[in-house]
């Protein structure tokens, strides 16, 4: 009597349902790679971008309102940028002095203004670079004035700003962007230098212009440019630009830092970034 073969292949039903499992589990585990890899491509990025929001509120605290955007401000007689205001509260008082005794220093490289991840900015010299751009429409007067929703006036040689923590930001701390990242190179002569005025190509701002759709690598109505490539980079009008295709990081008034999905709707991201608005921010802000 012959004895039928044992099988040893899969049934139909148990090869799905090993494909169903895999399937899951492949999907369980690239979130959590491409997080890991992001904490660590971004580790130190997150870490200044944060100091800087939490020098904000050291000179807030000092002062009783934040720098402005570029004028003269507490023992400066000359117009000067809001990151150079920073720089005694982010262990860089040597250099601040030097700019209140109108030294050339403009061009100094300093570490926490600079993002290891900058993607223009690969073997390139990076003095005076500055990657994390400032929001007018908080360090600027002219920013309060506009509407979410539409461009800020003309930028001028100055830019002042009266802007205080938490009685500027009617709408929450932990609701207003103030500074998001930006490309230290950006077209042929563009970029983002700490010492820039706001009217210049190398200005290190962003939020001049309202946002009319998501995040895109060369259009000029972007939220932020999706990690554009050097000839398509924009240089005006003045905005941030991110180094991942995820999204974009940006400090926020609280002192915290998140990334920005690069779905995010303009709607949203218009109302991130006016701190007076008014504006809830949509649902698509916690994706």
């Amino acid at each position: 009597m012959t004895q039928r073969a044992h099988r040893t292949g899969f049934s139909l039903v148990e090869l799905i349902l090993v494909l169903a499992i895999g399937t899951i589990l492949l999907g369980l585990l690239l979130p959590a790679v491409y997080s890991a890899q992001q904490a660590q491509v971004n580790r130190q990025t997150i870490n200044d971008l944060k100091q800087m929001a939490l020098a904000c509120h050291s000179v807030n605290d000092v002062y009783r309102k934040l720098p402005p955007a570029f004028d003269a401000f507490a023992l400066s007689k000359q117009p000067m940028s809001v990151h150079v205001y920073l720089l005694p509260f982010i262990e860089q008082d040597a250099l601040y002095k030097k700019f209140l005794s109108d030294e050339k220093v403009s061009d100094v490289k300093v570490p926490i203004f600079v993002a290891p991840d900058d993607p223009s900015s690969d073997k390139q010299e990076l003095a005076g670079i500055q990657n994390f751009a400032a929001n007018l429409r908080v360090f600027a007067n002219k920013g309060f004035q506009t509407k979410y929703d539409a461009d800020m006036p003309a930028l001028g040689k100055t830019e002042p700003g009266n802007a205080s923590i938490p009685r500027a930001f009617l709408d929450g701390t932990s609701n207003t962007m103030i500074f998001a990242t930006k490309y230290g190179f950006c077209g042929e002569d563009g970029g983002s230098r700490y010492g820039s005025a706001p009217n210049t190509k190398t200005a290190a701002f962003f939020g001049q212009n309202h946002a009319q759709v998501k995040a895109h690598p060369s259009d000029k109505t972007a939220t932020f440019q999706l990690r554009p490539e050097g000839k398509v980079c924009c240089v005006n009008p003045l905005m941030a630009q991110s180094f991942v295709k995820a999204g974009i990081a940006v400090g926020i008034a609280d002192g915290s830092v998140r990334v920005v999905s690069a779905t995010l709707s303009p709607e949203t991201w218009n109302a991130a970034v006016q701190p007076n608005d008014g504006m809830a921010l949509g649902a698509d802000w916690n994706n």
